[in-house]
This record gives C-alpha cells, structure tokens and sequence, in this order.
C-alpha cells in the first residue's frame, strides 16, 4: 500500500515538473526571439547582405531547434498522457481505497475501491466528508489524525471503525469464526462495522492549497483473524491447562500405580516364598506334568511318597509312578487319556495304586487339576500315601462286623420264640407224617402211593427246618464283609420272612410296596438284611406298646429315589419318636426299650454309610415313624 501510494506521488511530481519544463522553455525561446527580433528591427537597415543571410540562417537553425524541441515536447507529452492513464487505471482498480482531502477534510477525489468500501459511487462520495462515514467512537480519534497531518506535515497511521456496509463478508467471516467456536467473536456482539487502517500524506503545493492524500486498507478480516487467534490461543491455553491437569493427574494416578506394583512384586515374592515353603513343606505329593505325560517338577513329598528324587524324576514319564495296572489302564498316551477321561478325573479324588522305588505298591489318592501358561496346557497331580487311612478303615471295617456279629446275636436272641415256633412247625409236621407212615407199614396191604406222597413231605418238612437253621447260622456268624449284585426286594423278602411269626403273635398287618424293576444294588447281603432286621424289629417294638383294639401296621416301601439310589422306606403307625429321643436315637448306647443296648441304629448307620448311603428318619408324636436309608447303584467290587 506504501508502494502503491509512493508511486502515484511520484507520477504526480514527475508530470507537474514536465509541465513547469515545457512551459519555461516555451517562455525562454518565445524572449529570445522577441530580443532578436528586436535587434533585428533596429539594425536591419544596416545589415549587410551577409549578415542578413547569417541572421535567417540563425533563424532557420532556430526554427529546426524549435521543430525538434516542438516533437520532442509532443512525445514527453504522449508518455505523460500514457502514464496518467495507466496511474488512473491503477488508480481506479486497485484493491486498497485512495482518497483525496482538503483541509476541511471533504472527498475531492476517490477510486473505485474507496467506493465500494464506504458504500457509494466515486461521484456521490465528491464534497462529502470523510467523517461521516467514521463511527461515532473514533470520531475524535480521527479529527485529532487529520489535525496532526495538517499541522506536522508527515505521514499519519490511524486504526479506526467504519460503518459496514459489506454485510455478506461480515457474515461470512463471522460465520466462520463461529464454526472455530470462537465466542469471543466480534460478531458474537452484533458489531455493524468495518476496520480500517489509514495512512496519509499531505501534499502542500497542490494548486496553491493543501491535498491530503488518503490510503485506506479494510482490516477487517485480519481484526477477526486476531480475535480469533486470541480466542484460539485462549482455548488453546485452557486446553493445555487442562491437559496438564490431566497429565497431574495421570502422572500421580502412574506414580501410585507403580507404587502399587512394587507393592503388588513384593507380596507376590512374599507368596511365591510362602508357596514354595508350602509346597516343600506339604505332606502330599505334587507333581506337575506336561500334555505328553512328563514330569516337569516334583516337591519333596515327592520322595518320601515314591523314593525317587527330583533330579531322577524332571524327564520321565508319569507311568513310572503307577502300577503296572494303572499304567495298562492309562495307556502310554496320557494326552489321549486325559480327553478321554478328562470328566470324570480332572478335579476328581481317586483312589489309585502307586509304585515305590523299591517296587512295592502304595495305595494313594490323587487329584488331577490342568491349567494353561502360553496357551500350552499342564497338569499337575497331588498325591496322598493313604496306606495308613487304608489300614485304619480294615481295622474299623473289622470292629463294624465284630458288632455287627454281636447285634445279630441280640437280635436272634430277641427274634428266639419266633424262630424256635419256626422251626417247631416242621418238626411238629415231621413227627406226624412219621407216625402215619407206621401206621401205613403195620397194615396187612399198605397202599405204598400213598406211603410214598408222606415220605415226600417228611422230606420237605425236613429240608424247611434245616433251610431255617442254616440261615440262621450264616446270619450269626462271624465272616468277612462280601459283596454281591442282589435284588433289594428280594431281600426285603428274605428279612420280612424271618418276622412273620412276630407279626401274626402280634396281630401287626404288614404291607409291601417294591417297586418292580429296580437295578442290583451291590452290597454285603447280611450286613444290609441286618439293617432291614434291626429296623422292622423296632417297628414291631414300637407297635406293641398299642392298645389291642389298635390297628397295628407297617409299610416298607422301596422305590429310585434318583438316577443312581435306590430308597428302602420302614414305616410304622407307632407312638413315634419325641424331641429329646430324635437328637440321640442314632447315638450308640442309646435305647428306648429297657433291655436293649443302644447299638442296634448306631451300628445300622455305620453300615449304610459304609455302602456309601445315608440313613435317616421322620417322626410325628402318635402319627408313627419313618426310617430311610439309601443305596446307591452303581458301585465295584472290591
């Protein structure tokens, strides 16, 4: 802009000073010429003809000079012409607005710019002031400018406001701005003005006056440009507050979080220091192994348990700790096995049979548990020397049968008048059937068919008392614990049998519900007939503490009581059971009948639970009561 206006002072100077040129020369030949002229006048009388000639000459010489000076004058005027019209245009079509003032400060001259800038036309704009179109708040800002161009004679700076008048790049600037977010925005306070930047010069020798010369730059965009690099900078500044708040804070929550990690090493190196004096210090073996079935590890149990060591252990097989039986069974791919199996031992405790280093068996418990590190998968096995327990549960096993042994006494001793009326019944028929056969051979013609029908039932009769005498010794006597595959019913037949002379001398009515189809149950046939003994003898007990006239009943009932147990159901319409009696009646030594010995239930219970049932009651006082037990259905042999 400085340029712009420097160049248009400089064609201004350049064409006065070629005018002022032109016209002093003008005026120095037009004297001279007058001066020979009159010298001419004077002395032409007495000029000679050479003198004449010499003197036309000169004037020849002259009027060439004046031709060429007259040409040369019509081209510095021709350029002078170009060049003011190419100022004009320049003038006229540059984007900053010039202005021309007097003193006063009224418009003389204005370009197209300064038209459109102050909203009017280049001749509409002619003898108004300037002032008018400056907004009120920079009124005085601008007459103290004007006054300090006239009176210090040299260029002037002035940021002032116009009254807008180019809404739509307003708007556009503002609209903008506001999609930066900027509410500090001008527009954002409904301004209606431009911004303008003024520099001025005041040219003094103008037509004997004084000319202000006015370049005006719209400044408006580059003012919303600095609010909102200011608005920027303030979000900018707020946004980098908060991220360093953020930062604070992030740093503190890392700087607790690594605190917490220290914390977090030290109690896992704690642990794992704990671990391993548990592991070390445990009394069951572990033994960690790999997919294939290797040892990976073992813990110093380990070596009490088996012999082996750990060094000679890491790298062999697991099979090398198994029976060869389980190893037969497992098979020599432990993978395969394991996802066979993987249900029913994964998590599971089974009893298995071990193999010490020196060869002998261990009886042991395992428990297979897997996990995975890598994505790979590993297994590790605790083991437990059981041979003591196992020792244990034989001795108890043969205390359970020596007072089993001693219970069925008492209960042959209590169930004696039957048995012996039992047993008196064939004899008494034997003895019959005897002397009818005298009878038949002291006659003169014996009809020996008929002999032979008697002998047949002797036989049967005979065969009777000695099936009742030998169920009653295998019942009493003292054996090993066996156990078969049998029918519950039928056995619930067996053990109703040896009571039906208690039920018919005690006018009891016995009723059966065995369900049909049941699956074998697989148990020690005397041990659970003793069960079912003791608990119809104490039905029959607590029956016969009714009145005559009462209805004595019992029910045994047997029926799935799930997918795997069988329930074998006493009931009886007793007196029942009261509250201080339900919390010892399965207590040894315990009794409600005054010559019992109070191991009847005690010992009944031990025996269920030894087949891996559960025996329990229900009991209503003058409602009677229930005895249940279970039995599951699936079990091996030992």
């Amino acid at each position: 802009m400085i340029i712009q206006s420097t160049k248009k002072r400089n064609a201004e100077i350049l064409r006065k000073e070629a005018e002022q040129l032109l016209g002093e020369h003008r005026e120095n030949i037009r004297k001279q010429a007058e001066v020979m002229l009159s010298k001419s006048g004077r002395d032409l009388a007495r000029m000679s003809s050479a003198d004449i000639e010499k003197l036309l000459f000169e004037l020849q010489v002259h009027q060439i000079e004046l031709e060429m000076q007259n040409e040369e004058l019509k081209r510095t005027h021709q350029e002078l012409s170009a060049s003011r019209d190419d100022f004009a245009r320049i003038y006229n079509l540059s984007p900053v607005a010039y202005l021309s003032l007097n003193e006063q400060g009224i418009i003389r001259k204005a370009n197209i710019a300064a038209a459109q800038l102050l909203g009017g036309s280049k001749e509409g704009l002619v003898n108004k002031k300037l002032g008018k179109f400056i907004h009120p708040s920079d009124q005085d800002k601008y007459y103290f400018y004007l006054q300090d161009l006239v009176m210090e004679k040299k260029n002037q700076i002035l940021n002032a406001k116009l009254e807008a008048k180019n809404s739509a790049t307003i708007h556009s600037v503002c609209q903008g701005f506001t999609l930066l977010g900027c509410t500090r925005s001008l527009c954002m306070h409904n301004n209606k003005f431009t911004y303008v930047e003024l520099r001025g010069a005041v040219n003094k020798n103008y037509k004997n006056g004084m000319q202000i010369c006015l370049a005006i730059q719209d400044v408006t965009e580059y003012k919303y440009a600095q609010e909102t690099n200011a608005c920027l900078n303030e979000k900018l500044e707020q946004k980098i507050l908060e991220q360093t708040s953020a930062l604070m804070e992030r740093n503190l929550d890392l700087t607790k979080k690594v605190e917490e990690l220290k914390h977090s090493k030290r109690q896992l190196r704690e642990r794992e220091i704990k671990l391993n004096a548990i592991f070390n210090a445990s009394i069951e073996g572990i033994i960690t192994i790999n997919s294939s079935g290797i040892i990976l590890s073992t813990n110093s149990a380990v070596e009490t348990i088996f012999g082996y060591s750990e060094k000679e252990l890491i790298g062999c097989r697991f099979n090398k700790l198994m029976s060869p039986s389980q190893s037969k069974n497992q098979g020599n791919d432990l993978k395969s096995y394991l996802q066979a199996k993987a249900p029913s031992v994964i998590g599971q405790i089974r009893e298995v049979e071990g193999m010490h280093k020196d060869g002998s068996m261990i009886p042991l418990d395992m428990t297979l548990v897997e996990f995975s590190i890598d994505g790979a998968n590993y297994f590790t096995g605790i083991v437990r020397d059981v041979s003591l327990r196992k020792h244990q549960e034989q001795q108890e096993k043969k205390h359970l049968e020596e007072l089993a042994h001693v219970t069925r006494l008492c209960l042959i001793g209590e169930m004696g008048s039957g048995i012996a009326h039992e047993v008196n019944q064939p004899l008494t028929a034997i003895a019959n059937y005897t002397q009818a056969c005298l009878r038949f051979i002291g006659a003169d013609k014996p009809d020996v068919d008929q002999l032979g029908e008697i002998l047949f039932k002797i036989h049967q009769q005979a065969l009777k008392a000695g099936q009742i005498i030998h169920r009653m010794k295998d019942f009493v006597s003292s054996r090993k614990i066996y156990r078969t595959d049998t029918d519950i019913n039928f056995l619930v037949e067996d053990a109703v049998s040896l009571c039906a002379t208690d039920f018919k001398q005690n006018n009891i009515s016995l009723e059966l519900d065995l369900a049909r189809n049941l699956p074998n149950v697989t148990i020690d046939n005397v041990q659970i007939e003793q069960v079912l003994l003791n608990l119809i003898r104490n039905s029959i007990d607590a029956l016969m503490g009714l009145p005559q006239k009462t209805q004595r009943q019992i029910q045994i009932q047997t029926h799935m009581k799930s997918f795997n147990q069988i329930e074998i159901k006493v009931h009886d319409n007793g007196s029942g059971i009261n509250e201080a009696q339900k919390e010892k009646i399965l207590t040894p030594f315990f009794t409600t009948k005054p010559t019992g010995m109070g191991m009847g239930l005690s010992i009944s219970r031990s025996i269920i639970e030894a087949h891996e049932g559960v025996l329990y009651f229900n009991s209503e006082p003058e409602k009677g009561t229930t005895f249940y037990f279970t039995l599951p259905v699936k079990r091996k042999i030992k």
